[in-house]
């Protein structure tokens, strides 16, 4: 048995000028990337094997991040099933007068043996302190409420094709499976396109919903983007997106979401012009992200735990 603090592991990122956006804020396709890295680093480690990304919830950019800041990530692993885990992470901007919090992540890796198929975990997790057992219990209700959307199939509608991608050895971390990381840094970036193409501006990106990995994508594969703005508030935007991926395993539909984007044209939230609503959906994910960002703002910071427990400890979550 291993405690969930055991499975705690820890990534340093510099944030370089080749890693922001025009106003010197860090691009937001590379803290999907890094958020990524380090949640399967911690999955790769607790089941010593190679492991894809299923499920990525929602998630917030809540502090911005800038040249020179120095970026913590802490991985942990907080929930246990057959042949998937759970993986909790955090960014912290590392500065002079103190850390604050950036991002919280909720991911599920699924292990796969030599033919790329679900493997067993083959280890149990542990709660021992009162924080691990309170991470376990949300982390166990959270699963189950997840599950009927890793087994849906949804759609964002009709949407235009932004751009094709052949997918490269350089798009995978093992074998002839794309790396989900490099995917979400690849969505970011078109996403940003569509709403440059909708009405130009400085594009930040504030949120991502959740995203179901559905099939997977293999080196060689021609993936599809298709992405439009479907809402347009005061000084935001959200962009539904689709991925479908074409190769010799014939055409699959791989995943579908949306980012929203706020506009820093001005250095600050900036009027888009306009308001427009072509999915009533996107003013609930609105407010539930609104929510969700602001709960995570108050999160307190520990050294022995992650932040994440303090939002949990006040009832809330994100």
């Amino acid at each position: 048995m291993t405690s969930i603090s055991n499975t705690e592991v820890e990534v340093v990122r510099l944030v370089t000028p080749h890693n922001v956006n025009p106003i010197g804020t860090l691009y937001g396709g590379y803290m999907l990337q890094w958020l990524v890295d380090a949640g399967t680093i911690a999955a790769m480690d607790f089941s010593e094997s190679n492991v894809v990304l299923g499920y990525l919830d929602r998630m917030h950019f809540v502090s911005p991040v800038k040249v020179g800041d120095v970026v913590k990530f802490k991985a942990w692993i907080v929930h246990v099933r057959r042949s998937s885990m759970t993986a909790l992470v955090e960014a912290y901007v590392k500065r002079a007068e103190g850390p604050s919090l950036a991002t919280i992540a909720r991911m599920i890796f699924v292990k796969v043996g030599a033919d790329d198929r679900p493997s067993p975990v083959g280890r149990a997790l542990e709660a021992s302190e009162d924080w691990e057992r309170a991470l376990w219990s949300y982390f166990s209700r959270w699963r189950e409420s997840v599950e009927p959307e890793l087994k849906r199939e949804p759609t964002v509608g009709d949407l235009p094709a932004v751009t094709h991608i052949q997918v490269m050895p350089e798009d995978a971390v093992y074998g002839d499976l794309m790396y989900g990381g490099r995917l979400l840094y690849y969505l970011d970036q078109i996403a940003a396109i569509s709403a440059f193409n909708y009405r130009p501006g400085i594009y930040v990106t504030a949120s991502l919903n959740s995203i179901n990995f559905r099939r997977p994508i293999y080196v060689g594969d021609i993936i599809a983007v298709r992405s439009d703005v479907d809402y347009v508030g005061h000084t935001s935007l959200e962009v539904a997106f689709e991925v479908v991926a074409k190769g010799l395993r014939g055409e699959r539909r791989v995943a579908s979401g949306y980012f929203t984007f706020v506009n820093m044209a001005g250095g600050r939230p900036t009027p888009i012009g306009q308001e427009l609503v072509k999915d009533p959906d996107a003013l609930r994910r609105k407010s539930q992200n609104l929510a969700e960002a602001k709960a995570l703002r108050t999160a307190k910071l520990y050294d022995d735990r992650p932040a994440y427990v303090s939002v949990l400890e006040r009832g809330g979550s994100a």
